[in-house]
């Protein structure tokens, strides 16, 4: 099984689920459909406008996440950027900050779940940020999450190394700290060093230099002490 992550664009949402093709939530601030809102009930038609506003920001140089592909099939994504890419949110949860990269939303096919694929959609959203050379990630999670929802659960958010950042009593702002996470990787590479520094080095014997080639040996006459 062969895992890719590859920036997300529009291409990439079209295997998205509709409800995710259609809600704006995040891009225009519209309100999230409800799970029996068709497409062609909301105005203009969301699916063209969220794949335009996805290609802007590519065009843009700052494809707005990462896509999870499992031998060819997208398994899941994340939407990420900084803060005043997606719509402002400002007087209903608390601001993101602006040196943190905001981890807007993420899904998982069902089929992928417990592999792994959300937690390796969290560390593209890191390293972006600490490519951007940014100080965090910022998430809003929810502590009333329910299904196909595009705010994630707050519970999972904890679980994969979030803390509280600003509490809300529904939507708390959460954070990663990239300068605990560069830590952490530099951490790891020392300790491989140092195991590698213990495993014995193969020494190469050398070969005695003869000058040429071997002689032969001479043959000795057997002799007779009774003649």
């Amino acid at each position: 099984m062969s895992r890719k992550v590859v920036p997300l664009e529009a291409e990439a949402l079209e295997q998205a689920p509709e409800r995710c093709r259609v809600c704006l939530f995040w891009e225009l601030g519209w309100v999230r459909p409800a799970a029996d809102l068709r497409a062609d009930e909301l105005v203009g038609d969301p699916l063209v406008q969220k794949q335009a506003w996805c290609t802007a920001q590519v065009l843009e140089g700052a494809p707005p996440g990462r896509a999870v592909f499992v031998d060819g099939v997208m398994a899941g994504y994340a939407m990420f950027g900084r803060p005043d890419v997606f719509a402002p949110r400002s007087g209903v949860v608390p601001a993101p900050s602006k040196d943190s990269l905001l981890l807007a939303t993420t899904w998982v096919d069902p089929t992928y779940r417990d592999e792994g694929i959300g937690r390796l959609l969290v560390q593209a959203a890191l390293k972006e940020a600490i490519r951007l050379d940014l100080r965090a990630v910022e998430a809003y999670g929810d502590r009333r999450h329910r299904e196909a929802d595009c705010v994630m659960p707050a519970t999972w958010l904890l679980h994969e190394g979030f803390e509280i950042e600003t509490e809300h009593p529904r939507y708390p702002l959460m954070r990663i700290d990239t300068r605990r996470t560069v830590r952490w990787a530099d951490a790891i590479e020392h300790a491989v060093e140092e195991v590698l520094d213990m495993i014995p080095k193969r020494v190469t014997v050398p070969v005695p230099d003869t000058g040429g080639p071997l002689p032969e040996p001479q043959r000795i006459a057997p002799t007779n002490d009774l003649e």
